[in-house]
């Protein structure tokens, strides 16, 4: 409750201090404007001054993130979301060629990105995380004038290197908003409560779109966290901080010499600046409504919903290409396309586990020894040829969740038998959810029939919902197929009857059981920790949010 207090408390110190300081400001200097603003104006206006002055062309640009399962963005994934075609990344590379980054990199390799990184974008661009503005520069420009900006006399190039730290670049929640920082604390160091903490040591730092920490309830996508060291998670990255600034010493430098030239400012600062506490002061207000919402709601705990029936669109995009290029390989090798039990995002690679052993493998994939894995580097499926023909074919396909080395996608049309879903109810409901949208939404599903038998099983509007599996036994035998949801384990006829049903190859459904199963071919336990846990697959977690969604966000 002490969130709500909070929230309250914001709002009605806005109110007051928009009567208290609207006359002041209005007739007040540019110097004692800024002043009375904070940290916010003078960052807006270096930024307005730059721009007005011709220091800096405004483009578009984006700042790379960290997806919530830990994966990096690529350059391929990111021409598809903002330019529509997956195969204009030659563009965004060729844009940002050479130039270095706010972590002292340089793009050399549009398969090697990491987050933080600032990429211009193509005038075209659009959608929800592109920027307009001047473009965030390197740490040789932006530390100019600073601490850091040069080795002391006498100091090594070693000693006076930035050091590694953990950290991470603030993304999205599932519902599209920015990640707070209490969620941020309760995910990556155990108690919410820490936040302050990383407000603390973040506080004031120049972030990557030139923007500044300055609430710790008001934060933005792409900004860059140092944390504790004891911080630990997926997601987290280790290094030299990235952002033009990594001390909170250097942008009060910058201040004192914003505030130093307010002086000389010309005389339209002032109803720039007005105009900025106005904005400043009403989103601050708007913003506490919301909070205050958003922590009420945190108190009391909510039924997950059909949101988790939405996949990753950019995860399965890249998936769906490589089936493509997979397609084409083997249609321009006069190769069998080979059966696909399995796929797995392992770091810049992917590997294809096949039904049977093939070898060779047509470019650019590679076979290991015994042939039974195809693999190849993300970076060449994205650039290889694709075919346009149906991937259809996939289309039982699931990603079951992240592993340690990346993300696991299994075929479930290969179980040929029962699949048992075990664990708490609120655990398989939600990895059931999950399933079906992946078996009904990926680029490669075929639309199929979901047929849910049974009480006590969530209810998705896309399902038919049936009572008994009598009711359905005469229409399994449709040649498309489906998925069948039993609420129990079926009996030892319905066993026999589905066993019989399996053995034809031109059985088409996907059966899952909720609850043990003696009979099931996949036994499979969800926990309540979000890891997922079988004897034949290595453990996944099945959902990347759970932190967040315990944080109450």
């Amino acid at each position: 409750m002490h969130h709500a207090h909070r929230a309250a408390a914001a709002l009605a110190a806005a109110a007051l201090f928009t009567t208290a300081v609207a006359v002041p400001l209005a007739t007040a200097a540019p110097a004692v404007a800024g002043s009375v603003l904070g940290g916010t104006a003078p960052a807006i206006v270096r930024t307005a001054i730059a721009a007005d002055e011709g220091k800096g062309e405004k483009v578009k640009y984006y700042v790379m993130q960290t997806k919530p399962n830990g994966e990096q963005e690529f350059l391929f994934e990111i021409a598809q979301r903002f330019l529509g075609d997956g195969n204009r990344y030659t563009e965004i590379f060729e844009l940002n060629k050479g130039r270095t980054q706010p972590d002292g990199n340089v793009l050399t390799d549009p398969a090697a990105v990491l987050p933080g990184w600032v990429m211009q974008m193509p005038d075209d661009a659009e959608g929800e995380g592109i920027e307009f503005g001047v473009l965030p520069t390197a740490p040789a420009d932006a530390g100019s004038g600073t601490e850091e900006s040069a080795p002391a006399d006498g100091a090594s190039p070693k000693a006076s290197a930035k050091p590694s730290v953990p950290y991470y670049v603030i993304a999205t929640t599932p519902e599209g908003e920015p990640e707070f920082l209490y969620a941020i604390a309760e995910r990556f160091l155990g108690d919410g409560e820490r936040y302050r903490e990383i407000f603390k040591m973040n506080k004031g730092r120049i972030q990557p779109d030139g923007g500044k920490l300055t609430d710790p309830e008001s934060v933005t996508v792409g900004w860059v966290l140092k944390l504790p060291k004891d911080a630990k998670g997926e997601g987290l990255q280790h290094g030299p901080l990235p952002g033009p600034s990594s001390s909170p010493e250097a942008s009060a430098t910058d201040e004192a010499v914003a505030a130093d030239d307010a002086g000389g400012s010309p005389s339209w600062l002032v109803p720039v600046l007005i105009a900025i506490g106005a904005v400043v002061l009403l989103g601050a207000a708007a913003f506490g409504g919301v909070l205050l919402v958003r922590r009420l709601r945190a108190g009391r705990e909510e039924p997950f919903d059909d949101s988790l029936l939405r996949t990753d669109s950019s995860a399965s995009w890249m998936v769906d290409r490589a089936l493509r290029v997979l397609v084409a390989a083997c249609e321009h090798d006069g190769q069998d396309l080979p059966g696909v039990t399995g796929v797995f995002i392992e770091g810049a690679s992917m590997r294809l586990r096949l039904a049977s052993p093939a070898s060779p493998a047509p470019a650019p994939w590679v076979a290991n020894e015994d042939g039974q894995s195809w693999s190849a580097p993300l970076a060449k499926l994205q650039s290889a040829a694709a075919s346009e023909e149906s991937t259809a074919r996939f289309a039982r396909l699931v990603t079951i969740g992240v592993a340690e080395t990346g993300r696991v996608l299994v075929d479930f049309a290969t179980a040929r038998g029962l699949i048992s879903l075990d664990g708490p109810t609120r655990a398989r409901h939600e990895v059931l959810r999950r399933w079906l949208g992946e078996l009904t939404g990926n680029p490669w599903s075929n639309d199929p029939r979901v047929v849910m038998v049974g009480n006590g099983l969530p209810q998705p509007e896309l399902a038919e919902h049936l009572s008994a599996i009598e009711q359905v036994i005469p229409e399994l035998e449709a040649a498309e197929g489906g998925v069948l949801v039993l609420s129990q384990a079926p009996s030892a006829a319905q066993q026999e009857m589905l066993a019989a049903k399996f053995a034809s190859p031109s059985f088409g459904w996907v059966v899952i059981v909720l609850g043990e199963s003696a009979s099931a071919k996949w036994r499979i336990t969800a926990g309540d920790d979000g890891w997922l846990r079988s004897g034949f697959l290595p453990d996944v977690r099945y959902t990347e949010q759970m932190a967040v969604r315990r944080a109450g966000e």
